[in-house]
């Protein structure tokens, strides 16, 4: 399987808007596009959350616009993962309700060449960090446990593996602001996907590319298209740049070597600074201390 994994597009419905005051995520998300038109063998692309920025049902339709296309060109289905900014709700205007009740976008997505993509809303109203309630995790344990009868094809591994997105990852963040903004409840999610067939776990929120491993399976957290985070920022500082990424996974057949993330980054194409070089934001331990208060943590 080979998925192209786009996240944090933060796209706002009034065109104006712009990210910091300073990114037009609209034009960063085309200029990414763009990069990567034409790639071959792609089988799904997968938007890893923070879709939007605004929460409107006007960015998410802007995001189909743009997008939809893309992936039609590359003959790969688009599956959208719900983040911290997003609000499931309006999202639901434009793409339909999730696969179960509750207010997520958890659903389960068969893909055309096999394999499947389950998706899990990760999302907190009103805050940064990321939970899953008991009745999300008792889904994907009954998802898990009857592939066939979730919508994947008959078989489960031997037609396609399984992928899991999921916005926050389920990892601890490489710096201060994000730990405090990390998905709390990783014993619980490690339990549930313990033994079962999911190959690669596709994560956003970091910004930056990132990998680890829950109950052995490979978590691969793709770079940002609205700004690129430094994560090797030193004093406590936290800072981002006018970049834009993307990664491209592969997951080997079964006694193959087994899963690969490549990922490129580049000027950003939404950047309205003739400064390049100049951060996107800066921020010291007192700033972020209170970015984690209003976040909710």
């Amino acid at each position: 399987m080979r998925i192209l994994q786009l996240t944090d597009t933060h796209l706002y419905g009034d065109p104006a808007s712009r990210h910091y005051d300073r990114i037009d995520t609209a034009a960063a998300l085309r200029a990414v596009l763009a990069r990567v038109r034409g790639m071959e063998g792609v089988d799904v692309v997968v938007h890893t959350g923070d879709a939007s920025d605004d929460g409107s049902v006007a960015s998410y339709r802007l995001l189909h616009e743009l997008v939809d296309p893309f992936a039609a060109s590359l003959g790969a289905p688009l599956v959208v993962t719900m983040g911290n900014h997003d609000v499931p709700a309006a999202y639901a205007e434009v793409a339909g309700p999730g696969d179960h009740g509750g207010p997520w976008q958890d659903r389960v997505r068969a893909l055309p060449r096999g394999g499947r993509v389950i998706v899990l809303d990760s999302s907190v109203p009103g805050a940064g960090y990321g939970h899953l309630d008991p009745e999300q995790l008792e889904w994907l344990r009954e998802v898990l446990a009857a592939p066939a009868a979730s919508g994947a094809p008959a078989g489960g591994e031997a037609d396609g593996p399984t992928v899991l997105a999921i916005h926050h990852p389920p990892l601890v963040g490489a710096t201060p602001l994000l730990r405090g903004l990390d998905l709390d409840g990783l014993d619980a999610l490690a339990d549930v996907l313990a033994g079962s067939d999911v190959r690669a776990i596709l994560s956003g929120h970091y910004h930056h590319p990132m990998t680890g491993s829950i109950a052995g399976i490979p978590v691969l957290v793709g770079p940002g298209i609205t700004n690129v985070v430094d994560p090797l920022a030193a004093g406590g500082v936290e800072r981002a740049g006018a970049r834009s990424g993307a990664q491209l996974v592969e997951i080997d057949a079964p006694g193959a070597p087994g899963v690969r993330a490549t990922s490129a980054e580049w000027a950003s194409g939404g950047d309205t600074l003739e400064d390049p070089e100049r951060p996107v934001y800066e921020f010291g331990p007192d700033v972020v201390a209170q970015i984690l208060r209003a976040a909710g943590r």
